[in-house]
């Protein structure tokens, strides 16, 4: 019997490499997640950006200008953080339209700035029943390490967490931006969480929150510490006028 040889030029087609197409088709772009911060003025908003962004801590800062924080590489997502002046601005309605996650901040040695978070969640819930997605709420307790000074705390951790539950807040945190990067990095890494578990943001219930964070010496025990990236990467554009 004879046997057919194909030719070289099919044998050459055979054992070509696979097309350069397909292997593109294996990138995957980082998530991005939007956040705004918000909250009166001098309760730490901004150095929790700075202080996620930089792992590090400082204490005052202009609070008539606004401030995007953007942040890459961390637990594969990019980050956009919207630092907006303490007054609120018109703008900030709209930017709340598109943000993934809203974080209200308040100082334990401040009554006027845990008040403050009554009118917010106003804004919250009109930024709710605008949109088909919902976003991630988190409520922050800063500067807890006031707690250790006689009469520095005004507002006690079990006000914070009924305002948690009364703001429909999906966690709250108690946490020192001055004395724990990991605090911070826990806030975050919850936000990620959250977003993760709840697909859509449809998994949200109401009256439904975790204590994620806290100064409690056993909630700290049993929080594992937050994954730290090698090398990352953060920019900072302002808008307004600087003095």
């Amino acid at each position: 019997m004879e046997r057919f040889s194909p030719p070289a030029a099919s044998l050459k087609k055979r054992i070509s490499p696979p097309i350069a197409w397909n292997l593109g088709l294996t990138s995957k772009e980082p998530k991005l997640i939007r956040v705004i911060l918000l909250g009166h003025q001098g309760v730490g908003k901004t150095a929790l950006a700075v202080r996620f962004a930089t792992k590090r801590f400082i204490g005052e800062y202009d609070c008539t200008t606004e401030r995007i924080y953007k942040v890459d590489s961390y637990l594969d997502a990019s980050w956009e953080l919207t630092d907006p002046p303490g007054f609120l601005p018109p703008p900030t309605e709209l930017k709340l339209r598109w943000a993934d996650a809203i974080i209200l901040v308040y100082s334990v040695s401040d009554r006027v700035s845990f008040d403050e978070t009554s009118r917010l969640r106003f804004l919250v819930s009109h930024a709710r029943k605008t949109r088909k997605v919902p976003p991630v709420v988190i409520l922050i307790a800063n500067k807890s390490d006031l707690s250790y000074t006689p009469g520095e705390r005004v507002v006690s951790t079990s006000e914070g967490r009924q305002r948690a539950e009364e703001i429909e807040a999906h966690s709250f945190h108690e946490i020192s931006v001055r004395e724990s990067v990991e605090q911070v990095m826990a806030v975050f890494t919850d936000v990620f969480k959250l977003l993760t578990e709840l697909p859509g943001s449809s998994g949200y219930q109401a009256n439904s929150f975790r204590v994620r964070a806290s100064t409690d010496s056993t909630l700290n025990a049993l929080r594992r510490p937050s994954p730290v990236p090698l090398k990352r990467r953060f920019s900072i554009s302002v808008r307004g006028t600087m003095h």
